[in-house]
């Protein structure tokens, strides 16, 4: 169906609603799950597996695109033949013709080292990045973070070529002030909006909003925004077509308002990399902070999220909070006279790139060391040291499992691989002081000569890591709340021990995997221990049918899926021709 069609049905559909709360469009004052994430380019082959069923009359994907899925023994040579290509990206321009993409994060592709040379930018939402930007050819936008990028940028200016997968970018850099970017970064982006995205806050005691708080939004968050979404606007008038602004995660989500302010023309979309809570808990911040929020992502044609669950408690926020209409049916919210969509695409890994990794000799030397050490059974987890990420219940799980069953002491292992993260603020620093001292007492309660329940390491290491995904029997992955949680997918596809992924209901992952993992209740240590113990104990062949169904589902919606979805819905609901920046 035609964009126009489609949103007259749209606006007719709200037209046909009784009118309720505010008026529609009434003005408003805009006062890491780690992943190993390999940056390498997508393949032909995983462009299109597992696509869905065409919809009436949009065309299908090309037949050149079709997925190979073999299995495992010739499965190296089947990864062999899906090395990186150029389909992808020539079907990105064939959908999208006369656009010009800019992707904006608050990150770099690339940050400078201190030797003079670049490192890929932490995290999974960077390595699904660099795909995005590379198969679109596109600019990129981005804050100077640090001392590093902003010594770079008084060297080389604001704009430079930096490196991608296989190509190359032009980056652009906004440059607030470090105290600006502290009050943005620190102050509002992490922990508040983080927090209230995750459900983290003890309600009783926190958050206190106060002065500080208040300032860091005007002098920090907003104004962080701002500046993004200047050098958006400048970059995008000086390209040859038409803007197409893909802008990622809760540090800017005021951009797309003020994109569209300047650049009437520009197809604006905003992916939503976190969970997006119910309209209740949005309340924990006042309504000149929240409505900003949301009014600002509604500056977007298309609003991306990963879960399902995302797009309905969106709706409701805008039904409930602001008073807008909503379709449930399209996914729609008409605001300012315009249709805005919701949409979920839940991200996903290279699963070529990620294959061949687990194969390499790296991560080969890394598996025998690791055979050197490892129990009977080995129970992981691959984490940041994020309160969100539950790892001090997991280990209370693992210590009621010992408690029951006296019979595992000695055979079993639980090794957690933790990357420290933001220790800039207080309440990480304090969650990783507090995952030390709990390791060391349930060590010292149960250890015994020449055996350590669990096995703390503190660092980064891909190719370690990824010897610890081939090997688990148990892979943990208990968050609170994660809005996808690449390392459950990670874990799916490489693991070759026929080990079985305890996950979490609230990881957005599970949306995908809930048939092929164990199910827990994340604050139910009681089940998580249990799940931990049925891992261990379940029949081979249901292990293996748990683990091959597992790795199906990442290898059908891999990160090519990802792509194509989204260039889809932007070609059938956003793209009318024919416009150009203002």
């Amino acid at each position: 169906m035609h964009r126009d069609a489609k949103c007259v049905r749209v606006a007719e559909s709200f037209a046909e609603r009784k009118p309720f709360g505010p008026a529609v469009g009434a003005a408003v004052d805009p006062s890491f799950s780690l992943s190993i994430g390999v940056a390498v380019a997508v393949t032909v082959g995983t462009a299109i597996a597992g696509r869905q069923p065409a919809r009436s009359g949009t065309a299908t994907i090309p037949e050149l695109m079709l997925a190979m899925r073999n299995p495992d023994p010739p499965f190296l040579d089947s990864v062999e033949r899906r090395r990186p290509g150029t389909s992808l990206r020539t079907y990105v321009t064939r959908t999208l013709p006369h656009s010009s993409t800019i992707v904006v994060a608050n990150r770099a592709p690339h940050e400078p080292r201190p030797d003079g040379g670049f490192t890929r930018g932490a995290g999974g939402v960077i390595t699904a990045l660099l795909t995005l930007a590379e198969v679109t050819a596109a600019d990129w936008v981005a804050c100077a973070r640090n001392d590093a990028e902003r010594a770079l940028i008084q060297e080389r200016g604001t704009t430079w070529q930096a490196p991608l997968i296989r190509g190359e970018t032009r980056l652009h850099y906004a440059t607030p002030t470090p105290e600006q970017y502290e009050q943005y970064y620190s102050v509002i982006s992490n922990p508040v909006l983080w927090f209230v995205q995750h459900y983290l806050w003890d309600l009783a005691h926190q958050p206190v909003i106060n002065g500080r708080i208040h300032r860091a939004w005007k002098n920090g968050y907003l104004e962080v925004n701002k500046q993004v979404a200047r050098k958006v606007v400048e970059v995008a008038r000086g390209l040859p077509g038409r803007p197409l602004v893909m802008v990622h995660d809760y540090q800017l989500y005021l951009v797309p308002k003020l994109v569209r302010e300047q650049l009437h023309g520009a197809i604006i979309q905003h992916f939503v990399h976190i969970p997006w809570p119910t309209p209740q808990y949005w309340k924990v911040l006042p309504r000149e902070m929240r409505d900003a929020i949301l009014f600002g992502l509604l500056g977007s044609d298309i609003v991306g999220f990963q879960t399902s669950l995302d797009v309905r408690n969106f709706l409701m926020t805008c039904e409930e909070n602001a008073g807008l209409a909503v379709d449930e049916r399209e996914k729609a919210v008409l605001v300012d006279g315009r249709v805005v969509y919701a949409r979920a695409y839940p991200i996903s890994i290279d699963v070529a790139g990620t294959t061949r990794l687990s194969y390499s000799h790296g991560v080969m030397v890394e598996e025998r060391k690791l055979r050197d050490w490892r129990p009977q059974h080995l129970i992981v987890r691959i984490d940041r040291t994020d309160p969100s990420k539950n790892i001090i219940r997991g280990f209370l799980a693992y210590e009621k499992l010992l408690a029951h069953h006296p019979e595992l002491k000695g055979r079993v292992q639980f090794w957690a691989f933790l990357q420290p993260s933001r220790q800039d603020v207080a309440v990480y620093r304090n969650y990783v002081r507090k995952v030390r001292q709990t390791v060391l007492r349930i060590n010292a309660q149960y250890g015994a000569q020449g055996w350590q329940p669990i096995r703390l390491e503190l660092g980064e290491s891909v190719r370690k890591a990824m010897a610890a995904m081939r090997n688990f029997d148990a892979l943990v992955v208990n968050s609170v709340y994660d809005g996808l949680n690449l390392v459950a997918k990670e874990g799916a596809l490489v693991n070759r021990s026929d080990g079985v992924i305890v996950l979490s209901e609230n990881v957005g992952a599970h949306e995908e995997l809930h048939q092929h993992v164990l199910s827990v209740n994340p604050f139910d240590i009681e089940a998580t221990a249990n799940a931990m113990h049925q891992a261990i104990v379940m029949g081979v062949e249901e292990k293996r049918r748990r683990n091959e169904g597992a790795r199906e589902v990442v290898r059908t919606n891999d990160i090519a899926r990802w792509i194509t979805r989204q260039v889809q819905d932007i070609r059938d609901l956003a793209a009318a021709p024919g416009l150009r920046a203002g």
